[in-house]
């Protein structure tokens, strides 16, 4: 995962972490079940230490095991935490010359999109979504990193196409849970499957050294 901490948005791209005072999310991601793999938020020390103690509790004692996003408009997200213990986080503050004041830019984060699982051949992309063809070349890269089987740069356009179609390749955020903001989270995971896919290919010659 590589993102860089950046300016606070535009207040009306950001959504209000209800609950909680002067917390403001400008990017959430969540899997297909709705529970959370990326929030980024800013905030007061304080107000953003409460809301990540209050998630590390959980409501057994005394905390949240989910909360909700609020944007301008009022409309409400729901968002569960999932297992906290899968959970990272990272922060870093704001240059003190900013309308805001004193506040601090915050990742929570599924551990996994750290990761690379070289067993079950599955890897995250998070990425800013500035550059579709930058995150597509980056996902291609990653295809060829997990497959044990060498990838031609010639053979990219029709197996990034079968990765998109069969699911080895999946955006999140595109379903019952839109994502907020403007990062994206690509999954990518090669089975057997690919490479079968793959070997048939070059013994029927739809892919040429």
């Amino acid at each position: 995962m590589k993102l860089r901490l950046l300016p606070m948005p535009e207040a009306g791209r950001l959504h209000r972490i209800e609950g909680f005072a002067d917390l403001w999310a400008d990017a959430c991601i969540q899997n297909e079940e709705g529970d959370l793999v990326f929030l980024s938020f800013y905030g007061r020390d304080a107000s953003a230490m409460q809301f990540i103690s209050a998630l590390e509790l959980g409501k057994q004692e005394g905390g949240i095991t989910d909360f909700h996003l609020v944007n301008v408009q009022g409309q409400r997200q729901h968002v569960y935490a999932g297992a906290v213990d899968r959970l990272g986080k990272h922060s870093g503050r704001l240059p003190l010359q900013n309308v805001f004041g004193p506040l601090s830019h915050l990742w929570i984060y599924d551990k996994r999109l750290q990761e690379i699982d070289k067993v079950n051949r599955i890897a995250w992309i998070v990425d800013l979504d500035e550059d579709r063809e930058a995150l597509e070349l980056r996902t291609w890269e990653m295809v060829k990193t997990l497959s044990p089987v060498a990838l031609l740069d010639a053979w990219r356009a029709p197996l990034m196409a079968w990765c998109h179609d069969q699911g080895a390749i999946s955006e999140l955020g595109r379903g019952r849970y839109p994502r907020i903001g403007s990062v994206s989270a690509v999954r990518v995971s090669i089975s057997d499957h690919f490479l079968r896919f793959v070997s048939q290919s070059v013994r029927d010659s739809a892919l040429l050294a």
